[in-house]
């Protein structure tokens, strides 16, 4: 069965997913001795993740990931890491190890090459049917030219490149966002990203991109909290980071940790710990970095108030000091549950949407009476093959009040289906006396896709007879949903702004 495949190249891991094209199952991808298993605070209680560490080790052998790790070779001089964050500032950085010259960039083509070989180990090199690179939307070009030539080099023709904010927006279910202010967050293990963007639609690959208005950054994450846990007790016992991040991700689930180990009673209360890391600065620093963003933007002409959405992404988001922080800030408008795979899966949904632009499959009409009110007509408002999605409205139409004092108008969507075949058939003769073959069609096929859930429109002040009162515009979101905007022609006011409504085929 054919698979889509994300990878989610951090500045630390990479996280790996896939999509089987046929069940719609997606799984996070363990790749041998090279991944590694961690836990996370996601919203349904401690869960697992496979990750592979952005590392690799030229030595006796080369080493990947993990195997870096397990061979006590972390500290290594022929060990490359970090090597995404010097791709990004153009930094070639070569070393001399052995008898050869390897640089980040050759680094980081023999990690990615090693991770689409096991890919395609994993499930079979013909059924990988496309592959998405995510990466930053800070340097977008440079990480694309980059995946590009690596691409290039190892033959891999079936791939594709999207940039992280693009990720969030799909997989919080916010392709209705496009063009709005929206803030991207990426809280990782070492480092902190805040940008300020738009993101907008393109005619080339890819389809969506990130336009940044501003953006702010920081060498800080999850890392830095458990190198708190570390010191707090190491009076006691001298703990791996590796367990410290353990602690970390269990205080996010509860107030309370203890545990015996190594003879030695541990004991953390998340109360303690926040008050530790506040001694410490922690979230002084991070209350300064949002409202720095806030100072930057206002010279672009954004406010606070004109963001409605802030995409929360990284693994060290869910982790409750940061959580809480973001929360008390952002308010309703940070979205966080899915940030441990918000990304890879975002992607995923890109490649579902990608490629060549999607049309839809039938006529979409909205039924309403006729003048004489003994019957009804149906006007198209979405016609079979419309590319989407769409911005400025695939159709306007304006509703008249039918009665003075009408306090609401419900609008009835149906699918026009046209029978393509049909086994009745007969001879004719035309007006020139040809004889031809020629089918007997049913009627149009009307199906009432959202009799159960209506769309009520409330009119507020009643309607008068007969008064041209509303314009109603219809577009298609990235995910097929049909969107609708409302606007109140008596009070020139839009009471609906692209609310999604049925989904479309």
């Amino acid at each position: 069965m054919a698979k889509t495949v994300s990878i989610f190249f951090n500045n630390v891991n990479l996280q790996i997913y896939s999509l089987d094209e046929e069940s719609g199952q997606i799984e996070c991808v363990h790749l041998g001795e090279i991944s590694t298993t961690i836990e996370i605070n996601t919203p349904q209680g401690l869960g697992k993740t496979h990750i592979v560490h952005a590392t690799i080790c030229y030595d006796d052998r080369i080493y990947y990931g993990q195997e870096v790790f397990d061979r006590k070779k972390f500290n290594s001089p022929a060990t490359f890491k970090y090597m995404k964050q010097y791709i990004g500032k153009k930094q070639y950085l070569p070393r001399i190890i052995g008898d050869q010259e390897i640089s980040t960039y050759q680094a980081a083509a023999d990690l990615l090459t090693n991770v689409i070989g096991r890919i395609h180990e994993l499930y079979g090199k013909d059924q990988v049917a496309m592959i998405v690179f995510i990466v930053q939307p800070l340097n977008f070009s440079v990480f694309a030219a980059t995946i590009e030539d690596f691409c290039l080099r190892i033959g891999l023709i079936n791939y594709k490149i999207v940039d992280e904010a693009v990720c969030a927006l799909l997989a919080y279910d916010l392709a209705n966002q496009i063009n709005q202010h929206l803030i991207y967050l990426n809280f990782g293990f070492t480092t902190f990203d805040l940008y300020l963007l738009k993101i907008v639609e393109s005619s080339r690959e890819p389809r969506l991109q990130s336009v940044i208005i501003c953006s702010m950054h920081k060498n800080y994450g999850g890392a830095d909290i458990d190198k708190v846990i570390q010191d707090y007790f190491s009076d006691k016992i001298h703990l791996t980071l590796r367990k410290a991040r353990e602690i970390r991700v269990r205080l996010s689930l509860n107030p309370q940790y203890h545990e015996t180990l190594d003879g030695v009673e541990l004991s953390l209360s998340r109360s303690d710990l926040r008050k530790t890391l506040d001694g410490k600065g922690h979230g002084r620093e991070l209350r300064v970095l949002l409202r720095d963003l806030f100072d930057l933007a206002s010279g672009f002409g954004v406010s606070y108030e004109n963001v409605e959405y802030v995409l929360g992404g990284g693994l060290s988001l869910p982790t409750f000091y940061y959580n809480d922080i973001m929360k008390k800030f952002f308010g309703t408008k940070l979205l966080s549950h899915k940030a441990h795979d918000a990304i890879p899966i975002g992607a995923l949904r890109y490649l579902k949407k990608g490629g060549l632009q999607a049309t839809i499959k039938a006529n979409y009409a909205i039924r309403s009476r006729t003048a004489k009110g003994d019957g009804y007509r149906y006007d198209i408002i979405v016609p079979k093959g419309t590319p989407y999605p769409t911005q400025q409205g695939i159709t306007s139409i304006v509703a008249n009040g039918f009665f003075a004092g009408q306090l609401e108008v419900e609008l009835d969507i149906f699918r026009m289906d046209h029978p393509e075949s049909s086994s009745d058939r007969e001879i004719v003769v035309d007006d020139a006396g040809r004889m031809q073959l020629e089918e007997n069609l049913g009627e149009e096929q009307q199906s009432f896709i959202n009799e159960a859930r209506p769309e009520i429109i409330p009119l507020d002040p009643p309607a008068l007879d007969n008064e041209q009162r509303l314009e109603i515009t219809f577009d298609i979101s990235l995910n097929c949903d049909l969107l609708i905007t409302v606007k109140d022609l008596r009070r020139n006011q839009t009471i609906w702004k692209r609310k999604k409504s049925v989904r479309l085929e």
